[in-house]
C-alpha cells in the first residue's frame, strides 16, 4: 500500500512539472509573438501641399525658362511590404493661374520610399510613369493645349511620428516629364517642389 501511495505521488509530482514546463512555453511563445512592430506597417494614404518652381525648355534651346514659383498639391497611396520600404502610387499637381488661362503639369507614377533607419523618419523616393503638361484657356475662341510623355522623379524627407496612425514632414522633391510630338522639338519641364506631407497608416506602433 506504502508503495502505491509513493507511485501516485511521484507521478502527480512528473505530470505537475511537465505542465508547468507546457504552460511556461506557451508563455514564451505568447511574449515572441507579441514582440513590438515596427513604426511602419499597414496600408498608408498620404497628401501634401507646397511651393513648386517650374521650369521648361524645347530641345533646340539652350537653356530653361525663367522659373515660376506656384502652389503644388500631392497625394500618395499604397502599402508597407517591409519597415524598411513602402511601395505605392502618386499624383503630384503644378498649376499657374494667369487671368484667362491656367497652365499645369502634373504627374502620375509608381514610387518606392525607402527609409534607411528601421525605426527612424528619413525616407528616400524614386519613381516613373506618365507626366502630363498644358494650358487651358476661359475664352472659348482659344483651344486647349495638352501633351503627354514620360515622367520621373527623385526625392527626400522626413516623417515625425505624432501617433500610431499618424506622420507628418518636410520633403523636398523633383520632378521631369518629357513630352515629345512629330516634327516638332522634344519639351521637358521640370519642378523643384517643397513642402509638407501628411501620412496616415493602418499598422505601425508609435515610435
Amino acid at each position: 500500500m506504502q508503495r502505491t501511495i509513493s507511485f501516485l505521488a511521484l507521478a502527480a509530482l512528473l505530470v505537475g512539472s511537465t505542465t508547468a514546463a507546457d504552460a511556461q512555453g506557451r508563455r514564451d511563445r505568447g511574449l515572441v509573438e507579441l514582440a513590438p512592430e515596427s513604426i511602419r506597417g499597414g496600408f498608408y494614404i498620404g497628401g501634401g501641399l507646397g511651393a513648386g518652381r517650374e521650369s521648361y525648355k524645347f530641345a533646340d534651346e539652350t537653356g530653361y525658362s525663367e522659373p515660376l514659383t506656384k502652389p503644388t498639391f500631392t497625394l500618395r497611396l499604397g502599402g508597407t511590404p517591409d519597415p524598411y520600404v513602402r511601395l505605392g502610387g502618386e499624383l503630384f499637381a503644378w498649376a499657374n493661374d494667369d487671368f484667362d488661362r491656367t497652365e499645369y503639369f502634373s504627374t502620375l507614377m509608381g514610387v518606392v520610399q525607402f527609409y534607411p533607419i528601421k525605426d527612424g523618419g528619413l525616407w528616400l523616393k524614386g519613381g516613373a510613369g506618365m507626366a502630363f503638361s498644358g494650358q487651358s484657356f476661359d475664352d472659348p475662341q482659344f483651344f486647349d493645349v495638352n501633351e503627354t510623355g514620360f515622367g520621373w522623379t527623385v526625392g527626400a524627407g522626413y516623417e515625425a511620428q505624432l501617433s500610431r496612425k499618424v506622420g507628418i514632414g518636410p520633403s523636398v522633391e523633383f520632378y521631369q516629364g518629357s513630352f515629345t510630338k512629330r516634327n516638332e522639338p522634344t519639351l521637358t519641364e521640370r519642378v523643384l517642389n517643397i513642402g509638407v506631407q501628411v501620412t496616415f497608416q493602418t499598422g505601425g506602433r508609435r515610435r
